[in-house]
């Protein structure tokens, strides 16, 4: 019988192949005819990822060299001081400045004061969203990229506008589902001016948000949860949007007893003393009350029963807190690696009572294989059962002592912990689904 063979050419993400067919069933070889062509991205944020310290930038970083990883060329625009262009890990990041009426407008002493009697340290940046400089600065790049990654709703409008204008696929990233934490401080105590400055940062959000989600191609939140609350919140259909959750290098961010260990000498803490952890960056206001609150009210409750124990805060700020006089509080501004203070922990916790989305400080937790204790806020969007400890955060300090008096509950509770990271929430498992959802809508 004779044989019939047929040959193919055709692209693939970009490549061009050929392949044969014999007896019309057999797929029998391939090859890639020319030079690998990347797909390329072009990534907007109104704040960087560098350093990727803090739970934030650790998110957005993992998802950017992972995407370098599978072959995809990533630009990242971002607002800096000044024009720049430089590589970190395979990341091309340019920095751009404010318009000048905007920079005055948002740095001017007058507006920051406002600004933060809303409640947000840092809500002056959300008002990035109405500068074009970064669009334009970026304009050929979106025209010859293949698509136009939005990190957060607050670098959207000029982007996206850029984008449908040289016909581009957009996917936005909505981290928080910001209408609803707007909603949430709204319902907080305040004067009346703090009142209708939240009102308008509430009516603002939810406009730009709805504007953002309607005008992507696809809209990614972080996990079930937040697709919930973002589509009861501004009726954006199913069907847009996907679900794929933060992510953390779980073969990297695991405990290192010895680099715990020496860091416990540095600090003059012996290797019997327990030391309660909280990761965060307190310029934020959910960080800067969890903090304000285990120096108020958990420390002063655990420290009468444990003594030696050792409260490590671990984050940025902007100036100064009205640091406690007690030595048994350490706070050690923002590091440029957790790996030591994570592994020199005993129990980790997140006192959260305002927020929303995924905190990836709990998945950080998790993956050190520490126990955890941790509020229902702060476990938002996290399938964790029995591997934390879910608290009143008035009852923080009565779990704190409970794990310190029982070390097997400890680590039974980081054996899992670490199970859970490894298993639904590392960054290759998680890179693998981006991809495709990039590629769908490229392709």
């Amino acid at each position: 019988m004779g044989i019939s063979t047929r040959r193919f050419t055709g692209k693939l993400f970009s490549k061009e192949l050929t392949f044969y067919l014999v007896n019309e069933k057999i797929e029998v070889n391939f090859q890639i005819e020319g030079e690998r062509v990347l797909d390329s991205i072009c990534v907007f944020s109104h704040k960087t990822f560098l350093p990727p310290t803090s739970g934030h930038n650790i998110t957005v970083y993992n998802r950017l060299v992972n995407l370098v990883k599978e072959g995809f060329k990533v630009d990242f625009y971002v607002f800096g001081q000044e024009h720049s262009s430089f590589t970190y890990d395979g990341i091309n990041v340019h920095t751009c400045p404010y318009s000048p009426l905007l920079n005055f407008i948002l740095f001017n002493r007058v507006f920051q004061r406002i600004m933060k009697s809303a409640k947000s340290v840092e809500a002056h940046l959300v008002f990035s969203s109405l500068d074009p400089k970064l669009a334009s600065f970026a304009r050929e790049k979106i025209r010859k990229n293949d698509l136009v990654l939005v990190e957060h709703i607050w670098s959207s409008i000029f982007p996206m506008l850029f984008a449908k204008m040289f016909n581009k696929p957009v996917i936005i990233i909505d981290h928080n589902a910001e209408t609803v934490l707007s909603r949430r401080f709204l319902r907080k105590r305040g004067s009346l001016l703090t009142k209708l400055l939240l009102l308008f940062r509430f009516v603002y959000t939810f406009v730009l948000e709805k504007f953002s989600c309607q005008t992507a191609d696809v809209v990614v939140t972080l996990s079930q949860n937040d697709k919930t609350l973002l589509q009861n919140s501004i009726k954006i259909p199913s069907k847009k949007v996907e679900i794929i959750p933060p992510s953390v290098d779980t073969s990297t961010m695991k405990n290192t007893p010895s680099l715990g260990n020496k860091l416990r000498k540095k600090l003059g803490i012996s290797k019997k003393v327990l030391v309660v952890c909280f990761l965060g960056d307190l310029t934020t206001i959910p960080n800067f009350l969890a903090a304000k609150y285990i120096v108020e009210e958990i420390a002063p409750k655990v420290l009468p029963k444990i003594p030696e124990t050792v409260f490590l805060i671990i984050g940025k700020y902007k100036k100064p807190l009205l640091l406690p006089k007690d030595s048994n509080i350490i706070f050690t501004h923002e590091v440029k690696d957790i790996i030591p203070f994570m592994s020199a922990s005993d129990i980790c916790i997140a006192p959260l009572t305002l927020g929303s989305g995924v905190k990836l400080k709990i998945l950080t937790y998790l993956s050190f294989g520490k126990p955890v204790i941790s509020t229902s806020i702060g476990m938002e969007g996290i399938n964790a059962k029995d591997e934390v400890i879910v608290s009143d955060i008035n009852s923080f300090d009565k779990e704190i002592l409970r794990l310190a008096s029982n070390l097997d509950l400890m680590l039974k509770m980081g054996r899992k912990g670490r199970k859970l990271a490894e298993e639904s929430y590392d960054k290759h498992s998680v890179t693998e689904k981006l991809t495709s959802i990039f590629k769908e809508v490229v392709h």
